[in-house]
């Protein structure tokens, strides 16, 4: 029976609802589950929220002494580093790392980022199709060696196999610099884009200009930049390490901005008869320049947080503005080797340090996102442009007729107007893929020879009793000891880093997509939420592990796995939390919709909708986070401190293989213990690269089994 509307006595059709019952009304317990999911899903962000930044605002008020006694200026410009001088006080300033900090990372990325792109490209365009997804998962192999393994071959190998060639840059400046014009001229002639040619023709113009002076006598070699004498450790072989250690990040993220070129761009361009690298030079990299720019300070931003690498390889001596081929350090470096020891006013600085390195990562990183994403927001924008209507599609594809019609009109044209002479374009491209392979062939060396490396040096020390006896206590007498208290440690750690990082991330990045939802405000402060935790994905693992020591240790006067294990969990949050907000965004948004309008509340959408789908990323972002919490070992060092025997109290110091592996390469340093390093770096890492088959098994398996 119809019924009317009482204010304009107009009957309504049965099942249709009247204005005043237009929504649905649901049960008493629906809406009070509603209300428990997004309180315990919004309280879950708002806890690892304070958290953190309560780590951080506790590691900032430790700061205090150092403000009150040298000021702000007078630290950050300081050039000493003397705790005990022999007149006077403390004398501690900042701008010795901060310039180390800036070198090793300036080198790195001049080595990283070109090897990256021609990687990218020979993966992209270059490589055969059966090639191209065998040398990315080559080169993606490299993310997940763990930085103590990078510094301990780099000890243990690079620097032996390297020294003898930076003595010769040494003690010949001029050629060097004459081999170092050449490649930036041919770099020069090979480069694109308003702004990268004339700044390498100026560094070209000035390396001339510095070799006139040398020749004239102006100039007396050998060049301060260049002079020796070779020790040890450099900041020219950190930046090659550092420069290992990014390579794969950069060349991961610079491949997918390359993917996202659109292929009837590319093949526009080779039909005009433009070769395959002047298709790459006028097509791929105009459209892939921001997010090259982004991958690149997101690269730089790891370079800087880097700690164990270098305290491994650089060391902790002050160095401002000496020459690259001698000794020096950097603010991660010199916090991992000096926080244990440190009195108060020391352990003060040093948290400056720490403060300091996290704005300026926090800066760079900040930077690169916002470079990445309008790549991104570009990208999409240029792909809607394409017409829809059904006139404008038919009038483009009469263009397209009409311009391609006069086929071998168009490319004699096309090829006057890219070069007058054909050879000279041949020559070119052949030199620039010649290049690329050699990107490619200089970006797997390392990874081969690391590997060879541990394998062949690590089996000699495996047996039955490496996997379950304790440690050595003498690094001289290894024969019959093993890691097996090690690895209970690093599955006790990286279990409690599990347990707060994973449920925790995972109801945070509901909450964000719950608030990116509804819209108005909720979506502001989702939007403020995904910040932090961007800002929390740029964080040197160091500062999170120095502010579990100051918040936890101190103030327990007790080193500890549960102090270990949370700053493994900071290290672990973001990258959880953003995994799963990224699969939760793919999503349909329709299934989300329908399961709504059929009347599920909001927790039972999120349980049996959302979280299902995004199950095989979530467990895979989950498991990768679970690889990178395994393999660090600065938040370790002053956290877990480290065991001799077994332990499985929360509450006591524990062992780790990172921290195993760090002791037997710095803290004692024999033939036995080098050799019984190698062991447990053949283990760590054979542990991370199972950790990481595994997230991408179980992501396969998932999906697999969805569709069947």
């Amino acid at each position: 029976m119809a019924r009317s509307d009482g204010a304009a006595g107009v009957a309504t059709p049965p099942g249709v609802a009247t204005p005043l019952r237009s929504r649905l009304r649901r049960p008493f317990g629906s809406r009070l589950a509603d209300t428990v999911y997004l309180t315990l899903a919004g309280a879950s962000a708002a806890a690892a929220i304070a958290l953190v930044a309560y780590l951080i605002f506790s590691t900032a008020r430790e700061t205090s002494p150092v403000w009150e006694t040298f000021g702000v200026w007078g630290f950050l410009t300081g050039r000493e580093w003397v705790i005990s001088p022999p007149t006077g006080g403390p004398r501690l300033g900042a701008l010795p790392f901060i310039y180390g900090t800036l070198a090793t990372s300036a080198i790195a990325m001049a080595i990283a980022l070109p090897l990256s792109v021609g990687i990218a490209l020979a993966t992209t365009v270059f490589l055969p199709r059966p090639l191209r997804r065998a040398v990315a998962g080559v080169i993606d192999v490299l993310a997940a060696v763990p930085s103590v393994v990078f510094g301990f071959w780099a000890v243990v190998v690079l620097v032996p196999w390297a020294n003898p060639g930076l003595e010769w840059i040494a003690e010949h400046n001029l050629r060097f610099l004459a081999f170092l014009t050449a490649v930036l001229l041919l770099a020069t002639l090979l480069s694109v884009g308003p702004l990268l040619r004339p700044l390498l023709a100026l560094t070209v113009a000035g390396l001339v200009l510095v070799m006139f002076l040398i020749l004239t006598g102006a100039l007396h070699a050998p060049v301060g930049l260049l002079e020796g004498p070779v020790l040890s450790g450099s900041y020219m072989l950190a930046g090659i390490v550092l420069a290992v250690m990014i390579l794969p990040i950069t060349t991961a993220i610079i491949r997918e901005v390359f993917a996202t070129v659109p292929t009837d761009q590319q093949e526009a361009a080779l039909a005009l008869g433009a070769t395959r690298w002047e298709m790459v030079q006028h097509s791929m990299i105009p459209w892939s320049r921001s997010g090259i720019v982004g991958a690149s300070a997101l690269g730089l931003g790891r370079a800087m947080g880097e700690t164990i690498a270098l305290a491994l390889v650089l060391g902790s001596v002050p160095n401002v503005f000496g020459s690259l081929l001698g000794p020096g350090a950097t603010a991660a470096g010199v916090i991992a080797l000096q926080t244990g020891e440190a009195g108060q006013l020391q352990l003060a600085a040093l948290t400056a340090l720490a403060i300091v390195l996290f704005v300026m990562t926090m800066i760079i990183n900040g930077l690169a996102r916002i470079l990445v994403r309008r790549n991104a927001g570009t990208s999409r924008r240029r792909r809607s442009a394409a017409p829809t209507d059904p006139d404008a599609e038919a009038a483009a594809r009469a263009d397209g007729a009409a311009e391609t019609a006069p086929a071998p009109a168009l490319v004699r044209e096309g090829a006057g107007s890219l070069a007058p002479v054909a050879g000279i374009r041949r020559l070119r491209s052949g030199v620039s893929e010649t290049l690329i392979a050699a990107a490619v062939l200089i970006g797997m060396l390392p990874l081969a020879v690391l590997l060879v490396e541990v394998v062949r040096n690590g089996t000699r020390v495996l047996g039955a009793s490496f996997f379950t006896e304790v440690q050595p206590t003498d690094p001289n007498a290894v024969a019959g000891f093993g890691i097996g208290n090690a690895l209970v440690g690093t599955a006790i750690l990286t279990g409690v880093a599990v347990a707060i990082a994973a449920p925790l991330g995972i109801l945070t990045s509901l909450c964000i997509n719950e608030l990116n939802g509804m819209g108005g405000w909720p979506r502001r402060v989702g939007d403020a939420i995904g910040y932090f935790v961007d800002v929390m994905l740029g964080m040197p693992s160091i500062v999170a592990g120095l502010a579990a020591y100051l918040a936890i240790v101190i103030r327990a006067q007790q080193f500890s796995a549960f102090a270990g294990g949370l700053a493994l969990a900071i290290v672990m949050f973001p990258i959880v939390v953003r995994a799963a907000d990224e699969v939760l965004r793919l999503v349909p948004g329709q299934q989300r919709e329908a399961a709504l309008a059929l009347g599920a509340p909001r927790w039972r959408t999120a349980w049996s909708v959302m979280l299902p789908a995004a199950l095989p990323g979530i467990i895979t972002g989950t498991m990768l986070a679970l690889a990178r919490a395994a393999g660090e070992t600065a938040p370790l060092l002053f956290t877990s401190l480290g065991n001799q025997f077994y332990s499985t109290d929360l509450f006591e110091p524990i062992a780790a293989l990172p921290l195993l592996i760090f002791k037997f390469t710095i803290d004692v340093r024999t033939d036995q213990s080098v050799d019984f390093a190698w062991g447990a770096t053949l283990v760590l890492i054979a542990f991370i690269l199972l950790l990481n088959l595994m997230a991408r098994l179980t992501a396969r398996l998932i999906q697999g089994g969805r569709r069947g």
